[in-house]
């Protein structure tokens, strides 16, 4: 009986789960970022989210059967400067209290060339849930695989910041999930 149990935990605890899909994978934050690029009074403002979650389900024979999730902490920002994260934090920019996450959900992954996808999917920010394209470049680096994104958004469609004249409205993304 006793040997019964120990076999049964063993193979619970070590053997591989064959139920698993190969393709799916979690990002790894040592290397992976997600950083975002906005002209603000003439200058390039640079910034990255710190706390993040990718999820990734490539499946490289049949692309569109992938897919792409992002959960992002967005009391996380970080521009390199304090005192304008605390100003982005409060309810005019992100409104970290109230949506304290940023999420992407993927509804479309189709191939435009080798090694290349688009991804079709949902951004929500602070509430609004608006669809987005973005284009990923798959870059395969022996048993690591990166995922390259880059895209642009309008700040005033999710209702970042408000009307100004000195700040841009486009906001420029770049992401880097490696698995």
């Amino acid at each position: 009986m006793k040997s019964s149990i120990f076999i049964l935990l063993f193979y619970w605890f070590l053997a591989p789960n064959v139920n698993a899909p190969e393709t799916e994978s979690v990002n790894s934050l040592e290397e992976s970022y997600i950083k975002f690029n906005i002209r603000n009074l003439g200058l390039n403002v640079e910034g990255t989210f710190k706390s993040f979650k990718t999820k990734v389900q490539y499946n490289e024979s049949q692309p569109g059967k992938s897919s792409f999730s992002a959960e992002i902490q967005s009391n996380s920002i970080d521009t390199g400067i304090t005192k304008r994260d605390n100003h982005l934090k409060k309810s005019e920019y992100f409104d970290v209290a109230q949506y304290p996450t940023i999420s992407f959900q993927s509804t479309k992954v189709s191939a435009v060339g080798e090694d290349r996808l688009k991804v079709l999917g949902d951004l929500t920010i602070k509430g609004k849930t608006l669809p987005i394209t973005l284009p990923v470049s798959i870059i395969n680096k022996g048993s690591v695989r990166e995922f390259r994104i880059e895209g642009e958004l309008d700040r005033r469609d999710y209702k970042v910041g408000g009307s100004s004249w000195v700040m841009s409205d486009d906001v420029y993304l770049d992401l880097l999930i490696v698995n």
